[in-house]
């Protein structure tokens, strides 16, 4: 690549100039090689194919794991069993907690038995 004429206001000297024009080949020459040996299959720093285990375990990964991601209804088991579960907890304490209030507000329970909830908080 040949160096253009370079424009006066920069006042190159010139040993600048051969400077400029050696680094300008430099260039090419690593350019050139570097693009020779990125292209050549070939080529390889070091011989044989290199292995590597993280790559083998992820390929392994990959073709075996789509066996346990179909769907099927035992994936749901666990999200229902634990909503189900909430569920009668919150149901029961609900039941017990208007059972409470309606036996205070007949008068079952009287003020001295009755704990201070706001005591806790």
């Amino acid at each position: 690549m040949p160096v253009q004429a370079l424009p006066s206001e920069w006042d190159l000297t010139p040993d600048e100039i051969k400077l400029i024009q050696k680094r300008s080949q430099l260039r090419t020459t690593t350019k050139a090689e570097f693009l020779k040996r990125y292209r050549n299959p070939f080529y390889a720093s070091v011989p044989g194919h290199f292995v590597d285990p993280q790559n083998t375990r992820l390929y392994a990964y990959q073709q075996n794991s789509y066996r346990y991601l179909y769907s099927s209804p035992r994936i749901l088991l666990a999200p229902a069993l634990f909503l189900l579960a909430g569920g009668l907890l919150q149901y029961f304490a609900q039941k017990k907690r208007i059972q409470y209030n309606n036996d205070c507000n007949i008068g079952k329970i009287p003020y001295a038995d009755r704990p201070d909830f706001k005591s806790y908080f």
